[in-house]
C-alpha cells in the first residue's frame, strides 16, 4: 500500500521534470537574432551582430560578427550544451526560453554575461 500511494505522489514530479527537457528541446529550435549582450551589466556591441540557429537534428549554428562556428547541441532541463566541430563542449545556462525570447548566462573567468535573442 505504501508503494502504490508513493507511486502515484511522485509519478507526476516525474512527469513534469522529464516534460521540462522535451519542451525546451522543442521551443529552442529555430533561427534566433542577437538583441542584447551584456558583460558585467554593461552592453556590447556584439549582442546585434549574434545570431543562433538550431535544428531538430541536433545541430546548430553560431554566428559573431561574421564569425561563424558549427556544431551539435544538446538541451538538459536549463542548460545548453554545445560543442563545436573538433573542439570541447561548453555549456550556457538557459535562464528564460519562450516561443519569442531566449537568454543564456554565462560566466567566462569571473565575468558574468547574459546574452537576449528573439526568434526570427
Amino acid at each position: 500500500m505504501k508503494f502504490v500511494t508513493a507511486f502515484f505522489k511522485f509519478t507526476p514530479i516525474f512527469l513534469l521534470l522529464s516534460c521540462g527537457d522535451y519542451t525546451n528541446n522543442k521551443m529552442i529550435i529555430g533561427n534566433w537574432q542577437g538583441t542584447e549582450w551584456l558583460v558585467n551589466g554593461l552592453p556590447i556591441e556584439d549582442g546585434a551582430n549574434t545570431s543562433f540557429s538550431f535544428t531538430e537534428k541536433g545541430d546548430y549554428t553560431f554566428t559573431n560578427s561574421g564569425n561563424v562556428e558549427k556544431g551539435t547541441y544538446k538541451v538538459e532541463n536549463d542548460m545548453l550544451f554545445t560543442t563545436p566541430a573538433n573542439e570541447q563542449e561548453i555549456m550556457v545556462k538557459i535562464t528564460r526560453l519562450t516561443k519569442d525570447s531566449l537568454v543564456f548566462y554565462m560566466n567566462r573567468s569571473g565575468r558574468p554575461e547574459s546574452l537576449t535573442l528573439i526568434k526570427k
